[in-house]
């Protein structure tokens, strides 16, 4: 296990201080903060045990209703791959196991290029599919030679929309 130094608390602290305030009062009050952890899930929310954890990043997300039928997610990194992107998939709940690829109804799709220290940000919006009730987060560095991410985050729990 990786050992938290005090630059990665600091780098996540100070992630944690902006997305704060950049996400909005209005917004936030509504938006669920969600820790992400390196679980490989499938569409349905279900943990995939076989896929090994991978990666140092910290992500957080924070995710809630924004009104008129419609949903926001902001996603803060920090720690990452300095100069990299990272795939984001907001992915609406309940849902099949199967079926939640870029361009499907119910997932919103984006992506964080992060800096020059590994810090990067994203926030996403659209709407709220018919019968979904709750979203969930994915953030994944892509492999050049597997369709196995490299890296990959996926949030704790599925927030209330």
């Amino acid at each position: 296990m990786p050992k938290l130094t005090f630059s990665k608390v600091a780098a996540v602290a100070a992630a944690l201080t902006v997305a704060g305030t950049a996400f909005g009062t209005a917004t936030a009050s509504a938006a669920s903060p969600m820790p992400m952890s390196s679980k490989w899930r499938a569409c349905d929310f279900s943990q995939l045990k076989w896929v090994d954890a991978v990666g140092d990043a910290r992500p957080i997300a924070y995710v809630g209703p924004a009104g008129d039928g419609s949903m926001v997610a902001k996603v803060d990194i920090a720690t990452a791959v300095p100069n990299t992107r990272y795939d984001v998939r907001v992915i609406q709940a309940p849902r099949p196991s199967l079926g939640c690829a870029p361009g499907q109804a119910g997932v919103l799709t984006g992506s964080i290029q992060t800096d020059g220290v590994g810090a990067g940000s994203v926030t996403l919006q659209g709407p709220v599919e018919s019968g979904k009730t709750g979203a969930w987060v994915i953030v994944e560095r892509p492999s050049a030679y597997s369709q196995t991410p490299e890296e990959f985050y996926t949030t704790e729990f599925i927030a209330s929309l």
